[in-house]
């Protein structure tokens, strides 16, 4: 009788997700790689403004934040769940930019203030 021993396979796995390191620079390999897109797709979102690299050329290598990791997914999620193409997507961002700013400025308004007696 030929008995082959089988590892022991735990009966739960987990999935450990890369935390990108709020204090570092990605290369474009590298945010392509920890996003899951092309190179490409990442050009295209640069291109359109959806995404902005801390350094690029001419002055060195594309450099992106933890940030623009989260657009990049977040970006990709609206294109493969939702099919929104670019341009939408772009003027969504651009909706919530100013948004942002029109909170910002009403929050400095209401501390100026003086409160009523």
């Amino acid at each position: 009788m030929n008995h082959q021993h089988e590892p022991e396979i735990p009966t739960t796995l987990s999935l450990v997700l890369f935390q990108p390191d709020s204090n570092v620079l990605y290369s474009l390999d590298a945010i392509a790689h920890i996003a899951g897109v092309s190179r490409r797709s990442i050009l295209i979102y640069c291109r359109a403004g959806l995404v902005r690299p801390v350094i690029q050329p001419p002055y060195g290598v594309m450099a992106f934040t933890v940030e623009e990791i989260h657009c990049v997914q977040q970006i990709e999620q609206m294109r493969s769940i939702y099919g929104i193409d670019v341009e939408l997507i772009k003027r969504m961002f651009d909706l919530i930019d100013e948004v942002e700013r029109q909170r910002a400025g009403a929050r400095y308004f209401a501390e100026r203030q003086e409160p009523c007696t």
